[in-house]
């Protein structure tokens, strides 16, 4: 403000319309001026070393202009040299070297090198005086089409040397819009370091904000508290337009060694009713313990001024005391009117101490209400060392063919129980249920490659996983999952002896590989559920199936559940089972362990089933008669024979009809089979 008075004293012509003033009477105004000056800001003192008036270029030149107010506050220039027009009217003012220093100062802590407005204007009211003291400005009363500033730079004993090489505004007024560009800012003191490459801001609304925040704090109610305030500062963002904002090399570091940097963000077509692109490059952030990098964030076509609008709708008249469930649904609310087309990660890293966690890339392509929704998803790792070291990797993962954000719209408009697990869980369904008859049904694909996870020497991997889910609106579902290369480590005596006996049997890891299908009809709770070709490499194969009547209000339960509830039924199960080394491992285990040929040892297997068949009254003498067959047939040519087991009731069985059955009855009703068969 103090260069706004010193404008005013570079008064030399006054008026226009093509008059021009003689030498005489331009510096009769001028001193009239100086007068002007010290009458508005008592115990204000003017000195100046020369001065000269263009009469007809209307500019005034004043060098060595000394400005020392009642406060002992002295403002110093080199040369002010302007052109003003009618009252709060600057056409042009140029200021060199002004600096800003205490009386007793002999160093100037404030000092700008270059300072130059063109074309200003200022309303009645814009400033407001208070015994000789600004007491405030009123922004939006201002317009200017340039402020430039030059190599500003403060430094006192007590602060950090802060410096700008130029600020620059372009543009600035109500129904215009501003350009806003800062170029080298830093702020040092050898401790906490703090610099911006480049600031630039084009086309926003400046003026126009100014106007809401003035309105906004002029009722008291409005910053009544924090909540209040923070809901004004989203409804101001929501307003705001422009058409880029581009941050660039911002770096911050303390005197604990933190370090924070960002090499560019970029905010493009920002405001209502605009699709706006984000961008983010080379973020880093480290201290002596933790360190993060991300190496890109990009978002594009996202509607974000209207989902600020949104939350600034959402917030008002609300208070601190919401709900967990208001919450939930909230988020929810949000999360379904996001629009963009790409949401991508790329080179996120996390490490802290010897804990690591790293994503090459994480894209989401074409989100919001309406829109088939595809993920995908590289190179994602965690290391963590908590006992045995723990590692978690998957090479990639890939979804596509379903709406989130109409999922998300779904959620937004349930109550959920958090609390009630078995709530949650119909919800669930439910939301599901909405989203098929909203959409026609489901049809969708997520593949897997590259699992894997390791506790120490033990670990897992799966080569790749490919889910299939098609579920159509008369409520019929399907869904395989396909797998490769399912290896992990065979377990040490300490989790079981069953795991004890392969790694006797010299199996370090199992693989396996094959497929499961899921079949469910919502109208006659029908359930299908099959294992094809489950295979696991060196051990065996097996193909199996279950069909059944399950409810899906009961799924989510414990199993008494679903055996007590008399709409759960039973209808049929097969297994076949076939032999690809393990029975020959067992063998030369068995033979190791008794001293016996592999031919005794199969010969006391028989017996043992045989014994284990004939105490046992309750299993038909039938049944016991062909699981000894069936061992006796497979024992013939293990590699070339299968067994065979299956359950095929008459009709389909429930809990209620096997209440006081007798465990033969049982073994009539489920109608139980075993045979061997050659391999096909």
């Amino acid at each position: 403000m103090v260069i706004g008075a010193v404008v005013v004293v570079g008064v030399g012509v006054v008026g226009g319309g093509g008059y021009y003033y003689a030498s005489q009477q331009a510096e009769k105004k001028f001193q009239e001026k100086i007068e002007l000056i010290k009458s508005s800001f008592p115990g204000v003192a003017i000195t100046y070393a020369d001065h000269h008036i263009n009469v007809f270029s209307q500019e005034t030149t004043i060098d060595k202009v000394v400005l020392k107010d009642k406060g002992n506050t002295v403002y110093t220039a080199d040369k002010v040299s302007a052109v003003l027009g009618s009252e709060y009217e600057i056409k042009k003012l140029n200021i060199d070297k002004l600096a800003i220093k205490k009386e007793r100062d002999t160093e100037a802590p404030f000092t700008i090198g270059y300072i130059e407005i063109a074309n200003a204007k200022a309303d009645a009211g814009w400033i407001v005086l208070e015994d000789g003291k600004i007491k405030k400005i009123v922004p939006s009363k201002i317009s200017f089409g340039l402020l430039n500033i030059q190599n500003f730079r403060f430094k006192d004993k007590y602060s950090p040397e802060f410096k700008i090489t130029q600020y620059q505004m372009k543009n600035y007024g109500l129904d215009q819009k501003t350009d806003l560009l800062l170029k080298d800012l830093t702020s040092k003191d050898g401790r906490n370091d703090f610099s911006i490459g480049s600031f630039n801001i084009d086309q926003v609304n400046l003026a126009e904000i100014s106007k809401r925040q003035e309105e906004f704090f002029a009722d008291e109610n409005n910053y009544r508290s924090v909540n209040a305030v923070t809901n004004g500062l989203i409804q101001q963002l929501s307003t705001m337009q422009f058409s880029t904002l581009n941050v660039e090399n911002l770096q911050y570091k303390d005197a604990y060694n933190t370090t924070f940097k960002m090499a560019q963000y970029q905010i493009k077509e920002y405001g209502l009713d605009k699709k706006t692109d984000i961008l983010l490059k080379d973020l880093s952030i480290k201290d002596r313990k933790d360190d993060f990098s991300l190496g890109a964030f990009n978002i594009n076509q996202i509607n974000l001024a209207d989902i600020v609008k949104s939350q600034a709708e959402y917030s008002v008249g609300e208070n601190n005391h919401r709900s967990l469930n208001d919450e939930f649904k909230r988020v929810f609310h949000t999360l379904s009117m996001v629009q963009f087309n790409l949401f991508s990660i790329d080179n996120l890293q996390f490490k802290d101490y010897n804990s690591a966690f790293k994503i090459a890339q994480y894209q989401m392509k074409d989100y919001g209400v309406g829109r088939k929704t595809s993920q995908s998803l590289k190179d994602f790792s965690v290391n963590i060392p908590i006992y045995n070291k723990i590692a978690v990797s998957l090479a990639s993962y890939e979804n596509s063919g379903v709406d989130l954000a109409t999922i998300m719209k779904v959620f937004g408009s349930q109550s959920f129980d958090l609390n009630n697990l078995n709530d949650l869980s119909k919800k669930m369904r439910d939301v599901q249920q909405e989203y098929i008859q909203k959409l026609g049904g489901i049809q969708g694909v997520t593949k897997a490659a590259g699992f894997k996870f390791s506790v120490g020497e033990d670990f897992a991997s799966l080569g790749t996983l490919t889910v299939n889910s098609n579920l159509d609106k008369q409520g019929k579902s399907d869904q395989t999952y396909a797998f490769d290369n399912l290896e992990f480590s065979v377990l040490d005596s300490n989790y079981g002896e069953y795991w004890d006996i392969f790694r006797q049997m010299g199996y370090k890891t199992i693989s396996a590989s094959g497929s499961v299908n899921v079949q469910y009809q919502n109208d006659t709770n029908g359930l299908s559920v099959s294992l094809n070709n489950l295979v696991f490499k060196d051990i065996g194969k097996i193909n199996a199936t279950l069909q059944g009547n399950i409810p899906l209000d009961i799924v989510y339960r414990s199993p008494e559940s679903i055996l007590s509830n008399p709409n759960a039924k039973f209808k049929e199960f097969s297994v076949v089972i076939q032999n690809t080394g393990i029975f020959e491992r067992l063998l030369k285990l068995g033979s190791q362990k008794q001293g016996k040929t592999e031919a005794e040892v199969k010969e006391s297997m028989v017996s043992s089933v045989k014994e284990v068949m004939q105490g046992q009254k309750e299993i038909p003498a039938s049944f016991a008669e062909d699981t000894v067959k069936t061992l006796e047939s497979f024992m013939q040519n293990p590699q070339k024979t299968e067994i065979q087991f299956s359950s095929l009731p008459a009709a389909p069985i429930s809990a209620a009809n096997i209440n006081d059955k007798s465990p033969t009855e049982l073994f009539g009703m489920f109608n139980l089979k075993i045979q061997a068969v050659p391999v096909k």
